[in-house]
């Protein structure tokens, strides 16, 4: 099987798409949060020169700005979290707004009203109505932690399944085999774009295939902080994307150590059988694992960590129309279709003869034949012609480990860091209905001859840094890389299957070792292939993707400019 190589290059400059704004509708960052208002006094009128005093209440790091001439003033770059806001100028009294919450990629906007009185004297706001966000103009969801928690997901608890959740959204899909998406990847159609056009990121970190045809690594419902998925007017600085964008933010340490142990678990005692097959074949599943967090240096550096095991054992049913008892013995009176002897006939396929009865005699039937056949099941399910008549329960085997660490630094008042590793490795065996034979797997999700055993490695890591040079500039950069080496071997791999039964030169060498594919097409109401596995198997794929992004976002008067690069090199191969 030949190897693909491939290389896809793909640099985006977004200085070329200035954005010019209003100082109070800065545009958040994609991996971070972004914090506004207006001070005015008791009569409306704007307050220039106001401290402006944000903390992020769980890790105590607080940084400060001075409104402008309009009373203005802007935090960009935040990380997402709950703040404490609070405004101070001589002869008015000290305002505080608490349980401000700044979610990635939203602009909050907080505005105060001070009063005369003496700066020792303190107001705090507590009890407003929800926090709109009015200073922005995407169509978006924030998806948090405690929605994961509590809402049921379902397929393994995939964060993609609230993708539905999302204005335009159709229905979750899993697309691809078992084996080509082992990490099972979901994907929806949204605003009516193809699944392609979505982009999903880990923090501002590609998490895509070259192709966009699935997410890289899921990571652990329990390590997710929050998922902000937009779907129309999103900034330029996304890019890739015409249907959903979703960014992934982990958890992170704060100033106390937590954690949490979890579990969660069903079998075939606890599921309902088939509607058609009825019956529940054997299998469990169980999804375990641990998250813990917290400070390593209080107020200044932090860590958290994941680890996730998934022992998910399908119960599944596999449906096949096998030859019959007469079949074999080369009696197919009972079948629509005409056998012609194939030893008749001319070139152009004319004159040729029907075997008398339909039947043919025993000692032209191929010996190879004869061998296949004897290693085929006889039907065990009474079924009409051209219906199922072979029916098996089996358990698809498959474990996933998988892990993320992240580290928070606080270097300076100005100057912050971020560093992240995530890992996924999925392993997984789908036994075939006859053994070394295969068989078509018909009705069940793998289909078409998928029958073996396959890995997929993956692994995922990004850097953040944020430098606030002063008041009005600030610059983000991060990098980062997503890789993944999926393989998948057919369940005859290494055998002479084919060969054994008289097939001579099918089985060169472990690429196209075991059996031979074989399709009867719909003919004889046959399923296809009938023994033998996909040709698609075996496979051995890589691809690794790196990106480096530069944004600086300059406050000029009342007016924003953004600008910055985005570079990513794939390597498909």
């Amino acid at each position: 099987m030949d190897r693909l190589l491939g290389r896809t290059l793909v640099r985006s400059v977004s200085a070329a798409a200035l954005v010019l704004t209003c100082a109070h509708v800065v545009d958040a960052q994609a991996v971070k949060g972004a914090l506004l208002g207006n001070i005015v006094d008791s009569s409306g009128l704007a307050l220039p020169g106001v401290t402006v005093t944000i903390t992020e209440v769980n890790t105590n790091i607080s940084y400060s700005a001075i409104t402008n001439e309009s009373g203005n003033y802007v935090f960009s770059n935040l990380k997402d979290g709950t703040y404490r806001v609070s405004g101070e100028l001589s002869g008015f009294r000290r305002v505080v707004r608490d349980g401000v919450d700044v979610p990635v990629n939203a602009t909050v906007r907080v505005d105060l009203k001070l009063e005369v009185g003496a700066l020792e004297e303190s107001i705090t706001v507590v009890g407003e109505s929800p926090l709109l966000q009015t200073d922005r103009a995407d169509t978006s969801r924030i998806i948090e932690s405690i929605h994961l928690a509590e809402v049921p997901l379902g397929f393994n608890r995939n964060f993609q399944g609230m993708v539905i959740t999302v204005p335009g959204a159709l229905r979750i899909q899993r697309p691809h085999s078992d084996f080509f998406n082992a990490q099972d990847s979901l994907s929806a159609n949204v605003n009516g774009q193809s699944r392609l056009a979505n982009n999903v990121q880990i923090e501002g970190i590609d998490d895509n295939h070259r192709t966009g045809l699935l997410t890289t690594l899921i990571p652990s419902a329990e390590a997710i902080e929050t998922v902000n998925i937009s779907t129309s007017a999103y900034d330029a600085e996304f890019g890739r994307a015409g249907g959903a964008i979703s960014n992934v933010t982990l958890k992170s340490g704060t100033n106390t150590l937590k954690g949490s142990v979890f579990a969660f678990g069903n079998n075939e005692k606890t599921n309902a059988p088939g509607y058609f097959t009825h019956t529940q074949p054997p299998g469990d599943y169980l999804q375990s694992g641990f998250t813990i967090g917290g400070p390593i240096q209080r107020n200044k550096l932090f860590f958290f960590g994941d680890y996730q095991h998934i022992r998910d054992n399908a119960g599944r049913t596999t449906r096949a129309i096998i030859p019959p008892s007469a079949y074999r013995l080369g009696d197919f009176s009972a079948s629509p279709t005409a056998i012609y002897d194939p030893a008749t006939g001319n070139p152009d396929g004319t004159g040729r003869t029907p075997f008398a009865n339909n039947i043919i005699p025993t000692d032209r039937i191929s010996p190879i034949a004869k061998a296949i056949l004897a290693n085929v099941p006889a039907p065990n399910v009474a079924a009409a012609p051209g219906q199922p008549n072979y029916q098996v329960d089996y358990a698809r085997v498959k474990t996933t480990d998988s892990f993320d660490t992240k580290f928070n630094w606080q270097l300076s008042q100005v100057d912050q860091i971020s560093a992240r590793l995530s890992f996924l490795r999925p392993k997984l065996t789908d036994p075939a209905e006859f053994g070394a034979f295969g068989g078509s797997k018909q009705g069940s999700p793998s289909g078409n001859g998928f029958s073996g055993t396959g890995t997929d490695t993956t692994y995922s890591t990004g850097v953040n840094y944020t430098r606030t040079w002063s008041n009005t500039l600030v610059m983000e950069a991060r990098g980062g890389m997503n890789y993944f080496h999926n393989e998948a071997l057919s369940g005859g791999n290494g055998l002479k299957t084919a060969e054994e039964v008289g097939i001579r030169g099918a089985n060169i060498d472990d690429w196209t070792s075991g059996m031979t594919s074989i399709d009867f097409g719909t003919n004889l109401s046959l399923s296809s292939p009938l023994v033998g596995f996909s040709g698609s198997l075996p496979w051995d794929r890589s691809e690794r993707t790196v990106q480096f992004a530069t944004v600086f976002t300059k406050v000029h008067g009342n007016h924003t400019i953004k600008f910055g690069e985005d570079f990513r090199h794939t390597r498909d191969f």
